[in-house]
């Protein structure tokens, strides 16, 4: 016997969802692909996306979406149930904005001015840790979102920026879907790591690519403000490239010669002559990347570490920067042929690249690596198998290409198209979710307000539950190639120790109902106004025609809620369960027999006319539970999600 949320818990139903989990981590369901999975939409097998019918497209589709691309947003019931009810392009088109606002997703709430800062971490930090009366995050957690340590020697803090990012993502009137791209591409595709860059120039990094995507910019547009970027000239150590013009002599790194082409623009060289590729492109590219210092300016950011005064943009000009002892920063001297301004030119991807500067090189050379076959076919890949797909076979991969070169490197267009595709809402769909998307999408699902994602305690947040599950935003698994990927997760069985073991232990992560918080310091003669927050689930569980929370009913309800699969694998095992739970917060096979509570009831045990645990089962589904006080009921709720949780489906998602 084990306790699970302080309650008895059966040895049984550990081993049964081990089993379940293991069962989830195999290979994905086999499909035929081509967009004919019941989808609704054309038939597949062709070179572009195709819609998913309006006769077909229902609330199943549009939480699909949401899991995929926004984990899971925060929109209301009434809202996903009116994007059900319209044409699958025109949902998709609400529901994925690069805005950095989204009422419709995620809606901004009276009295918390955190909507106005959604489009910057450094916004968003200073606006958190400060005084602003708009700000409700709760007193004694907000230097915990400040920029600098706080420490007697304030320098830069990682564990701040992360915490930020994380937070982010689950207040209402942020979006979502904005940052998610940015995760994506600022920690897979066009990755880099914080302790290269420390955490001013990576978060500039991510904050200048989020400004190219609400600013409309297109692929070419973010992969040219990421290649000149500041972050990834210190990152990948070509700040200090030179070409000596007088004596024609390259020195410095090729490393972001070649990850320009293999990891920003996904080249790798296999339609190409190999040396033609070695010896010109990628040894070009580095030529190219010459003259890219960065400047240092005392105390930037606040801080008193020199280590941190690395800023962004690039002057790729020749001048003092604002050091204690100015250095003389020479990045048009040092740059390939300078002085031929427009005219310095190289020979690249077999095209003629010409700038002043490193910046204007990499604007002209952008738009040549991005038409490149291998571009072409390779990018929009990356980016599904990232978002929405693991079992990818060649008529989705041609579909997912056609849509790619439909969209003219418009990566909203792009994603809007394919979330609305019968390539994605496919039989064959199967997406394994990395630690991120797993912890995000049940955050979303179980915080109801932002007071509550204020005022809990900081413990009950996904920040440390992905840092140990291998997912930390700027801390990418795989440096420059990216984070821990869906398929990684699943096949670490430590991944799944690590969450299991989080639920075991810490029960108040989802059944928390209550906690106090002030919004100012207060003094010793006038304390702070203490506030509390309470949890509220009976007012957003719908009642049904009577007025009553039913159980059988809530147990639905939470499932969609936190699964989205419209109910198709809450078998009769997992209801059992919620469904004791709800009624009784007791395992099912205490509320059978509570002197036996872990003998093993079968799917026939259940749901056979002459099942010895049916009766127990509908008795349990029947418990109306509107007599509970606001904390038993929330207290209730709160462990059936702890359970649902850990379910394998949880960990993947499932299409059609």
């Amino acid at each position: 016997m084990i306790t699970y949320f302080n309650r008895p818990f059966s040895l049984a139903c550990t081993i049964f969802l081990l089993t379940m989990t293991i069962t989830a981590t195999a290979a994905p369901p086999p499909g035929k692909g081509g967009g004919n999975g019941g989808g609704g939409g054309g038939k597949g097998g062709g070179d572009s996306l195709s819609s998913v019918s309006n006769r077909n497209w229902d609330e199943l589709h549009v939480r699909r979406v949401l899991n995929a691309f926004a984990f899971g947003g925060l929109a209301t019931d009434a809202q996903v149930e009116a994007w059900a009810n319209m044409s699958s392009d025109a949902a998709v088109a609400e529901i994925l904005t690069f805005n950095p606002n989204n009422d419709l997703v995620s809606p901004d709430e009276a009295g918390d001015d955190s909507d106005l800062y959604c489009h910057s971490l450094a916004a968003m930090q200073d606006f958190w840790s400060g005084d602003d009366p708009g700000n409700v995050m709760k007193y004694t957690d907000r230097y915990r979102y400040a920029t600098l340590s706080s420490s007697s020697t304030p320098s830069l803090s990682s564990s701040n920026l992360v915490r930020t990012w994380t937070k982010l993502v689950s207040t209402r009137g942020c979006n979502p879907f904005l940052h998610k791209v940015g995760l994506y591409l600022t920690n897979y595709h066009a990755s880099i790591s914080v302790h290269k860059t420390r955490a001013g120039l990576i978060r500039s990094y991510y904050d200048d690519i989020i400004a190219e995507l609400i600013a409309g910019g297109d692929f070419v547009d973010v992969m040219t403000v990421a290649a000149s970027h500041a972050a990834v000239a210190r990152a990948y150590g070509h700040q200090y490239s030179r070409y000596y013009n007088s004596s024609e002599r390259f020195s410095g790194t090729d490393d972001f010669g070649r990850e320009f082409h293999q990891l920003f623009f996904r080249i790798h060289g296999t339609t190409e002559d190999e040396t033609y590729h070695e010896d010109t492109t990628i040894e070009h590219t580095a030529w190219m990347l010459s003259g890219m210092n960065l400047d240092k300016v005392e105390n930037a950011y606040g801080s008193t570490n020199s280590g941190d005064w690395y800023v962004s943009p690039i002057d790729f000009s020749d001048h003092y920067d604002l050091n204690p002892t100015p250095r003389w920063i020479r990045n048009t001297h040092y740059h390939y042929h300078s002085a031929d301004g427009a005219a310095s030119c190289l020979e690249i991807l077999h095209a003629s690249v010409c700038g002043g500067t490193a910046a204007e090189k990499i604007a002209a050379l952008a738009p040549v690596a991005a038409a490149h076959v291998e571009s072409m076919d390779n990018v929009p890949v990356y980016m599904i198998d990232f978002f929405a797909d693991d079992n990818l076979d060649d008529s989705k991969i041609a579909q997912i290409r056609g849509g790619w070169a439909d969209a003219g490197y418009d990566i909203l267009a792009f994603m809007r198209a394919y979330a609305a595709s019968t390539a994605f809402h496919d039989s064959s769909t199967f997406k394994y979710r990395t630690a991120f998307d797993r912890n995000l999408v049940l955050q979303n699902a179980q915080i109801l307000t932002n007071e509550e994602n204020f005022a809990k305690h900081h413990n009950d947040s996904p920040y440390q539950r992905m840092e140990v599950q291998g997912a930390e935003v700027f801390h990418p698994a795989h440096d420059v190639f990216g984070g821990q990927t869906g398929l990684q997760a699943a096949n670490n069985r430590y991944i799944f120790k690590d969450a299991f073991w989080a639920n075991i232990d810490n029960p108040t992560f989802f059944d928390d109902t209550s906690d106090d918080y002030t919004l100012e310091a207060g003094t010793e003669t006038t304390p702070a106004p203490v506030y509390t927050w309470e949890k509220d689930w009976a007012s957003v569980i719908p009642v049904n025609g009577d007025g009553e929370h039913v159980v059988g009913e809530v147990a639905t309800w939470l499932w969609n809620r936190f699964i989205g699969d419209g109910g198709q694998n809450f078998d009769a095992i997992a209801r059992a369960q919620v469904q004791a739970i709800l009624a009784h917060e007791r395992d099912f096979g205490y509320t059978v027999d509570s002197a036996n509570p872990e003998v093993v009831y079968s799917s026939n045990d259940i749901t056979k006319k002459k099942g010895v645990a049916r009766p127990t089962d509908e008795a349990n589904a029947a418990v109306v539970m509107n007599g509970l006080s606001q904390y038993n009921f929330n207290k209730r709720v709160g462990t059936a999600i702890n359970f649902i949780s850990m379910t394998p489906y949880a960990f993947a998602m499932e299409g059609q």
